[in-house]
């Protein structure tokens, strides 16, 4: 196995700049994940860490190698694609067989390895069968383990689980963090699903416009964004960005007074919080604000509020039995270690004091 890392990758598409100066370091046998929306580069850099694009600067090394120049058969990386990229004359074990063959692996070896992936992927049933024969999620089996059975150093994956229905994604997504955390094998994946990128991932990356805004745990990110994309980008919904008056070292929210980051130095501030971090009271209560309730969306184990604060719009959630209706004024109550500050000109989180 092998780690990877890229610096000052830059890749552009005409007038396009599609990368701006990328780095990142992925550990040996870590699940990296990187996440955005489309058009932010992700697949781009994937691809030039596979060899299947050449950057316009930067350098590249798998393990100790730098694999810059390398063409991809020769960079130790195997690649599971949206499409699967499955071959329909091709039953499922000489799809599997098919990196080995291309070796020259002996046939003994083709049969163990092929076994061994199809046994991992619970698909050693089908070993006979065609692709047309298969159902999507076999055929994205058929996918991961034709990449795991030539035993690759870095194994690469560009949103793997899109073409899915939801339950079978969350079925797979599953049985890839149970498959990857057995093989030990270092993986970088590309989605643009938030979900799947918290669920999976030891770290995840998140891009925006050609660049890495934020690399850490997926905790990490979730609870301390390090701006205002970050944050509305990752949680559904999103998380709530007040921007309030500053005066002095504090911040005004209504009646409650919130102490600030010593840099703060603007007239205003923005406050996120998350939906889930308000405490909701029918009735005034000490160190709370009041919004009028807008919308409630009843969704399985919560309610979800549309709220109005003066001219802004926030989120909250609350339990499915808390009784609360349109046009009724509540309370919420900030938990006050969940409370992340922001730069309201550039959206960049400030450090707490």
């Amino acid at each position: 196995m092998a780690g990877i890392r890229v610096e000052n990758i830059e890749k552009s598409f005409g007038k396009f700049k599609a990368l701006s100066g990328v780095s990142l370091e992925v550990r040996d046998q870590e699940f990296v994940v990187l996440l955005g929306p489309s058009g932010c580069g992700k697949t781009t850099l994937l691809r030039i860490i596979a060899g299947l694009e050449q950057a316009d600067r930067g350098r590249v090394w798998i393990g100790e190698r730098e694999v810059s120049g390398l063409p991809p058969r020769s960079r130790r990386v195997a690649m599971v694609f949206q499409n699967y990229a499955v071959f329909p004359h091709l039953t499922v074990f000489e799809n599997i067989a098919f990196g080995l063959r291309m070796q020259k692996a002996p046939a003994e070896k083709i049969k163990a390895k092929v076994e061994q992936a199809a046994t991992l992927m619970h698909i050693e049933n089908l070993l006979g069968r065609y692709p047309a024969q298969l159902s999507g999620g076999q055929r994205q089996r058929v996918a991961v383990a034709r990449a795991l059975a030539v035993e690759p150093e870095v194994l690469l994956m560009d949103e793997p689980l899109s073409n899915l229905d939801a339950l079978l994604r969350l079925e797979m997504r599953a049985e890839l963090k149970r498959l990857l955390a057995e093989s030990r094998t270092t993986t970088l994946y590309v989605t643009h699903d938030q979900v799947e990128a918290m669920s999976l991932a030891d770290r995840i990356a998140v891009m925006n416009a050609g660049q890495i805004v934020q690399y850490d745990q997926p905790m990490k990110v979730y609870q301390e964004p390090a701006n205002t994309f970050v944050g509305g980008f990752i949680g559904s919904p999103p998380m709530n960005f007040l921007r309030l008056p500053v005066e002095g070292q504090q911040a005004r929210l209504a009646s409650l007074v919130l102490a600030l980051p010593s840099e703060v130095s603007g007239a205003e501030v923005l406050l996120g919080v998350r939906p889930e971090d308000f405490e909701v009271y029918t009735d005034q209560r000490p160190q709370s604000f009041p919004a009028e309730v807008l919308v409630v969306e009843p969704l399985g184990p919560h309610l979800l509020l549309t709220l109005r604060f003066g001219e802004q719009l926030l989120k909250a959630t609350v339990p499915p039995d808390f009784a609360v209706r349109p046009g009724q004024t509540i309370w919420l109550k900030p938990q006050p270690g969940r409370l992340r500050w922001l730069e309201p000109t550039s959206g960049q989180a400030l450090t707490a004091r």
